[in-house]
C-alpha cells in the first residue's frame, strides 16, 4: 500500500527548500552536505531524503521555482495587462525588486551553482532566463521605441538587469532607500537614457550649445 503524505508534507516541503537555499547561500553548494543540510533544516537526514533525494535535487528545485517566479513577474506587467509601457517597465522593476527583498539567497544560489546542476536541469533554468532576458527586452523596446538598434537591445537589458541583479550584494533593506524607490531610480536613469539614444540629434544640439556657451564665455 502507498504511503499517504502528511496534511503539512507540501508546506515542509516548502520550509526544508527555503532553509536550504539559506545554506547553500551561506556555505556554497560545493561544500554542504546532506548531514549539514538536515541540521540547518532542522530535520533528521532520514526525514530530508524523504523530502528530497539528493542535494542537486533541493537545487534544481530551487532554481526552477525562483526562475518561474521571476516569469510570472514578467508576464503580469507586461503592455497587453493594459499598463502602459513605460509604466509596464517601472511596475517589472518595481516587483523585481520586491521578490529580491524576500529572496536574496535563492538570487545568490542562482548566480553561484547554476554550474553544479547536471546538463538538461542546468539548460532548463537557463532557457527561464533566457526567456526573461528576452521578455524584458521587449518591454524596453515597447517603452522607448528606436532606443536602439535590435543589436544594442539585448546588451541594454542585460545592463539594466545587471543593475537590479546584484542588489543582493551590497543593497541595505533597512538603509535610507527603500527597494520600491531604488526601482523607480533605475527606471528613471534607464528611461530618461533611453530617451537620450532614440533623441541623438537633441544630444548633438544640447553639445553644440553648451560649446558655443563655453566659446562666448
Amino acid at each position: 500500500m502507498a504511503r499517504t503524505r502528511a496534511a503539512d508534507y507540501d508546506t515542509q516541503r516548502d520550509r526544508i527548500l527555503s532553509r536550504a537555499v539559506e545554506a547553500f547561500a551561506q556555505t556554497g553548494y560545493a561544500a554542504a552536505s546532506m548531514a549539514m543540510l538536515a541540521q540547518a533544516c532542522g530535520v533528521s537526514k532520514a526525514t530530508l531524503y524523504h523530502y528530497y533525494p539528493s542535494k542537486q535535487a533541493l537545487l534544481f528545485e530551487a532554481l526552477d521555482r525562483y526562475t518561474k517566479r521571476l516569469l510570472s513577474i514578467l508576464a503580469a506587467t507586461q503592455p497587453p495587462g493594459g499598463l502602459a509601457p513605460r509604466e509596464a517597465l517601472r511596475g517589472t522593476l518595481r516587483a523585481l525588486m520586491a521578490e529580491y527583498r524576500h529572496s536574496r539567497a535563492y538570487h545568490a544560489v542562482l548566480l553561484h551553482d547554476l554550474r553544479f546542476l547536471a546538463p538538461q536541469e542546468a539548460e532548463q533554468i537557463r532557457a527561464q532566463q533566457r526567456a526573461m532576458v528576452s521578455g524584458l527586452t521587449e518591454l524596453i523596446a515597447h517603452a522607448a521605441p528606436g532606443a536602439a538598434v535590435s543589436a544594442e537591445r539585448s546588451v541594454i537589458t542585460m545592463a539594466l538587469l545587471g543593475m537590479i541583479n546584484f542588489t543582493f550584494a551590497w543593497f541595505k533593506p533597512d538603509g535610507a532607500i527603500s527597494h520600491e524607490r531604488f526601482a523607480d531610480l533605475a527606471a528613471d536613469l534607464w528611461l530618461e537614457g533611453l530617451h537620450g539614444l532614440a533623441n541623438p540629434s537633441t544630444i548633438a544640439h544640447e553639445d553644440s550649445h553648451e560649446q558655443s556657451v563655453r566659446i562666448q564665455g
